[in-house]
């Protein structure tokens, strides 16, 4: 899938992925719709230690020096995404990766991780492989044009960073292109997750919301084993 415009299939792509989505309001129509993204760019948010998602809103709305989008999906230290924009994000800057070039050639995922000295969480760094496997599926492109930060703008960035966070490019990329050759089993809850979040956007359960239900209750159970 050769995409042009604003990227609206993120979020069921994700919970395709097994991923638990956070859909912020606005997204399906935040950032540029000049946008043709044949690879990924991955980040940390530099944010303080202890807070799931202290970034969402400067990823969202952006900084006094540079506007928001700042990224497509933020990734939670608990391995929740939040989708922020569809469409073209401010993240990359000034750089390249493999003949790509440019914020419209590139989605930009940013990871709550302060970067310097923070260990990653094993789910953070589970779901930030499903997350970067999901939009090489969903955007038609290989692993090959996944890159970290520090790969793009070498002189400029060191992200990602921090203990536990696999320091070479290249074994990161051999990892998505494992997942997304035979991604994890997911498990019994991801499972029920992804079976609800698919019958909530079809029958508009008010009980199950956008995405944001992470252990349904009887009602919804209930609902579930009438498919």
């Amino acid at each position: 899938r050769r995409l042009m415009g604003y990227a609206t299939w993120l979020p069921d792509a994700l919970r395709a992925a097994g991923l638990v989505v956070h859909e912020v309001p606005g997204w399906q129509t935040r950032g540029s719709s000049s946008f043709y993204p044949r690879g990924v760019v991955c980040h940390h948010t530099a944010s303080h230690a202890g807070a799931n998602a202290p970034a969402l809103g400067i990823c969202t709305n952006g900084r006094s020096d540079l506007a928001g989008p700042l990224c497509n999906v933020l990734l939670a230290r608990n391995g929740d995404c939040y989708v922020v924009a569809s469409g073209r994000a401010n993240h990359a800057g000034t750089g390249g990766f493999r003949g790509l070039t440019g914020n419209s050639t590139v989605f930009g995922i940013e990871a709550e991780n302060n970067g310097i000295g923070e260990a990653w969480p094993l789910v953070q760094i589970d779901a930030y492989l499903r997350l970067c496997a999901a939009l090489c599926k969903g955007g038609g492109f290989t692993p090959a044009t996944v890159c970290y930060h520090r790969e793009w703008a070498p002189t400029r960035k060191i992200d990602p960073a921090g203990p536990g966070f696999p320091q070479d490019g290249n074994s990161w990329r051999a990892r998505v292109a494992l997942d997304l050759a035979a991604p994890a089993p997911l498990t019994d809850e991801q499972k029920l997750f992804v079976l609800l979040s698919a019958k909530a956007h079809a029958e508009k359960l008010p009980e199950l919301g956008r995405g944001h239900v992470r252990r349904p209750h009887r009602r919804s159970v209930a609902k579930l084993q009438q498919l």
